[in-house]
């Protein structure tokens, strides 16, 4: 078996399962072979499938908004799975892919390198572990194109604005040899941010639908006369987890669960001690590697370098922390919480996604 992976967002997924066809700015098909498998890639996730099903040629006609694309193979889908259901390149995914290509494996996924074997027969096998979608999708192609064309808008105009505000920050260092055991205390200022963030997570996930746990030793706390744990769980499902394991994930500041299962987790860091709060996200992906949970790191503005940079380092880029976890400014949050008041029932937990950045922007493949 050969396989390879590429990356790309939602909108050219679905444009190469409507056309049945793969494509690239460079002649790189001439050494793929009739049945070659080609794994697709979207936020960091396997989510699609499928086999090359014809020889290489080249066409000038459009099919890709973003490019032309002219060297293109065709490609015959057999699984295309929903959000929800996408295996997240962590764990035994990304083992096969760091012990292939090293520890910079993107770039393996960016040039379509080839992998044979058994590391190709592992990463097929948890695509098709997962229930197949590829059916319904295809029926609500025109309306799931409309909406990726649509989010893939809404995110450009994100990084253009990321962009300028990052050109008007004056970012403080970061804290280059701080360890969980030498964390400086909070301020009384820093607390009450924290615990304003906390509560506004509390209800955004209220609106949403979802369960809320708050951390163990946060459920008493009271910002604005309101008591964090009310309403909320009162016991964190173990998700399949031991006891301590179970005992250390309780810690992370709030955590979405939608009939029992987590959606998403929220690290709070309005203080300069970020380095346990990041330890803890790291925690729930070495010990659940197949979870499907979005992780989000809530700071100000003013410290989105400085959690960057603490993302940054070896320990938590080696189990892919900082591929999958996303910033949220805290005062973002708080405009949130003011726009979804009073829309129970019509608010999916993905609105945070609209205020949300990834921390690593991802390359794309062509």
């Amino acid at each position: 078996m050969r396989l390879r992976l590429a990356s790309v967002d939602e909108y050219q997924a679905l444009t190469c399962l409507e056309q049945g066809v793969w494509g690239s700015k460079n002649s790189r098909f001439s050494d793929w072979r009739e049945g070659d498998h080609l794994a697709i890639t979207i936020s960091k996730s396997l989510a699609a499938l499928g086999t090359v099903s014809g020889k290489p040629f080249r066409s000038n006609s459009r099919i890709w908004d973003n490019g032309l694309y002219p060297y293109r193979i065709r490609i015959r889908f057999h699984i295309y799975l929903s959000p929800p259901k996408r295996p997240p390149i962590l764990g035994r995914i990304r083992d096969v892919l760091t012990s292939a290509w090293g520890p910079k494996y993107g770039w393996g996924i960016l040039n379509q390198q080839a992998l044979e074997g058994e590391p190709a027969s592992i990463i097929v096998e948890h695509l098709k572990a997962r229930e197949n979608d590829l059916k319904s999708i295809q029926e609500q192609l025109p309306s799931l194109l409309l909406e990726a064309k649509a989010k893939r808008d809404a995110e450009e105009s994100r990084r253009r604005q990321k962009t300028k505000e990052a050109s008007k920050q004056d970012e403080r260092p970061s804290l280059e040899n701080f360890s969980s055991q030498e964390e400086p205390r909070a301020t009384p200022e820093e607390s009450t941010l924290h615990s304003r963030a906390q509560l506004a997570l509390v209800e955004l996930a209220k609106v949403t639908g979802c369960s809320a746990w708050v951390a163990t030793n946060d459920q008493n706390r009271a910002p604005m006369g309101r008591r964090l744990g009310d309403g909320c769980l009162k016991i964190l499902p173990k998700m399949g987890l031991s006891d301590e394991a179970a005992k250390r994930i309780s810690l992370i500041d709030i955590i979405w669960l939608s009939q029992n299962a987590p959606v998403a987790a929220f690290e709070v860091e309005t203080t300069t001690a970020i380095y346990s709060g990041l330890l803890r996200m790291a925690d729930l992906l070495a010990v659940v590697p197949a979870l499907n949970i979005k992780l989000y790191i809530v700071a100000p503005r003013e410290r989105q370098g400085r959690v960057m940079k603490e993302l940054g380092k070896p320990t938590f880029q080696k189990i892919g922390l900082s591929d999958f976890c996303r910033y949220v400014a805290a005062e973002d949050l708080q405009e949130l919480r003011e726009k979804v008041d009073g829309l129970s029932g019509h608010v999916q937990p993905t609105i945070i996604d609209t205020i949300a950045r990834e921390l690593d922007e991802e390359e794309s493949a062509d």
